[in-house]
């Protein structure tokens, strides 16, 4: 089972820019501070990589932001509660659990899950909508309990779409 790659979301570009921020500002007054002191050398050499990934931050950004691949996903995790450990990808707002795994809870519903069952890009795994599930967990306290767990998890994109 192999992970899909993932957008990077919002949140997380944000950080990061605030990353970005802080250290131009911070980064500058210490290393221009020092270089005054005299000690200018020793400080862009133990900088420097720090400097560098500075300068690459806006470029890796554009690039990130103008990936348009199918096979991306916005979110791919394996979520426990309890006993159970269900993946949960969601691809373009809609969620899905991987079928393999959601058979071996739910061992006598396999035919109906392989109905319902879908093949997202960029793998060969069969994913069941999240929508498909709630309708099985109430026959399964584990699965129920998974679901509010699932549920719980925010949406990475949400009010970006």
């Amino acid at each position: 089972m192999t992970r899909r790659q993932q957008k990077m979301s919002p949140a997380k570009a944000k950080t990061a820019w605030l990353a970005w921020c802080a250290w131009g500002f911070l980064g500058g007054i210490f290393v221009f501070e020092d270089t005054l002191g005299g000690s200018g050398t020793f400080v862009w050499i133990f900088t420097a990589p720090f400097w560098a990934l500075f300068a690459a931050w806006p470029f890796l950004w554009l690039w990130l932001r103008s990936r348009k691949a199918d096979s991306l996903v916005e979110m791919d995790e394996d979520i426990r509660a309890g006993d159970v450990t269900l993946r949960l990808v969601q691809k373009d707002g809609v969620r899905y659990v991987e079928r393999g795994q959601l058979v071996k809870v739910l061992a006598a519903e396999s035919d109906a899950l392989t109905a319902k069952s879908e093949t997202l890009a960029g793998g060969d795994e069969a994913f069941v909508r999240l929508e498909n599930v709630r309708s099985l967990a109430k026959r399964s306290p584990a699965l129920a309990q998974w679901l509010a767990v699932a549920d719980d998890i925010a949406d990475p994109f949400a009010g970006t779409r």
